[in-house]
C-alpha cells in the first residue's frame, strides 16, 4: 500500500508497502506488517528496526528499502533516506516504485535546500510518468521558490549596496563638512591677524617716529674746533695704554709749570733792567 500525504505545500509519497506474497516466507511478512503498524503509529525508531529487520531477511528487496528509506525521512535522516530511495529505484522490479522513489528523493533534497537538484529528480519521475500530478506540483511549486529566493538574495543585495553608498556619502559628507569648518577656522585666524595688523599699525609708525627723534637727540653736536695741540694729545692719547696715558699727562703738566716758572722769572728780569736812554 502507498500512502500519498501532504506536508506542507508539497505532496509527499511517505508512504510504506507490505509485502504480501506468500513466497518470501512469513517471517518477512509479519517484520514487514510490524513496522508498517509502528510507521502509522508515529514509532519511527521501531518501525525502522522492524524494517532492518526485514532487510537482513531479505536485503534485495526494493519494497524493503523503500520502507526503510520513507522512515529515515520521517525522522529527518535525509541523506540516508536519498541512499535508500536510490537503492530501492535502482533495484525497482516496476516503474511505479522506481518512479515513486525518484519523486521522494526530490523531497529529500528540497528538505535540504538542495532546490536546483530536487527538480532534476522531479523532472525524472515526471519521465517516467508523465501523468503524476503530484510531480507537477511540486516541479512548480520549487521553481517558484527558487525566483522567490533569487528575488530575495536580490533585494538583499540592492539593500546591502544601498546602504553601503549611504555610509560612504555620510562619510564623504563629514569628511567635507571637517575640511570647510577647516577652511572657515583659517580664514578667519587670517582675517583676524590682519585686522591685528591694521590696528598695531598707527602705534608702530608712532613708535618708530618716536625712536626716530630719540636718535637724532643722540646725535653728537658738530665738533668744535680744538687747538692742534689739544688734537694731538687726543690722538696720542688714544694710542697709549692708561699708564702711559698718565704718564704722559703727567710729563705735559710739569712742563707747562717750568714753562710758567720761566715767563715769571723773564718778566721779573725784564722790570729790573734800567730802561734804554734815547
Amino acid at each position: 500500500m502507498i500512502y500519498r500525504i501532504w506536508y506542507g505545500l508539497l505532496v509527499l509519497y511517505t508512504g510504506i508497502l507490505i509485502v504480501a506474497l506468500p513466497a518470501q516466507g512469513e517471517s518477512l511478512y509479519s517484520k514487514m506488517k510490524k513496522g508498517s503498524t509502528l510507521y502509522e503509529q508515529g514509532s519511527y525508531d521501531e518501525a525502522l528496526k522492524s524494517f532492518v529487520d526485514a532487510q537482513i531477511e531479505s536485503p534485495e528487496n526494493p519494497q524493503v528499502k523503500y520502507n526503510v528509506a520513507s522512515t529515515h525521512y520521517q525522522m529527518k535522516n535525509y541523506e540516508e533516506a536519498v541512499k535508500s530511495y536510490q537503492d530501492a529505484a535502482a533495484t525497482a522490479r516496476d516503474v511505479r516504485l522506481e518512479e515513486q522513489s525518484l519523486y521522494n528523493i526530490g523531497n529529500c533534497l528540497y528538505r535540504q535546500g538542495k532546490l536546483e537538484e530536487a527538480l532534476e529528480y522531479y523532472k525524472k519521475a515526471l519521465d517516467l510518468d508523465p501523468n503524476d500530478q503530484n510531480a507537477k506540483y511540486n516541479l512548480e511549486f520549487v521553481r517558484e521558490e527558487i525566483k522567490k529566493r533569487l528575488n530575495q538574495a536580490k533585494q538583499r543585495e540592492e539593500a546591502q549596496q544601498k546602504k553601503d553608498k549611504e555610509e560612504e556619502e555620510g562619510k564623504q559628507q563629514q569628511e567635507g563638512d571637517k575640511q570647510e569648518e577647516g577652511t572657515q577656522q583659517q580664514q578667519a585666524q587670517q582675517e583676524q591677524a590682519e585686522e591685528n595688523k591694521q590696528d598695531q599699525a598707527p602705534q608702530e609708525k608712532e613708535e618708530q617716529k618716536e625712536q626716530a627723534a630719540g636718535e637724532e637727540q643722540e646725535v653728537p653736536s658738530a665738533r668744535e674746533d680744538k687747538s692742534p695741540e689739544a688734537q694731538e694729545q687726543e690722538a696720542q692719547a688714544g694710542q697709549m695704554t692708561e699708564e702711559e696715558a698718565e704718564n704722559w699727562l703727567r710729563s705735559v703738566k710739569e712742563g707747562k709749570r717750568e714753562y710758567s716758572k720761566q715767563q715769571q722769572e723773564e718778566r721779573a728780569r725784564g722790570s729790573n733792567r734800567p730802561s734804554k736812554d734815547w
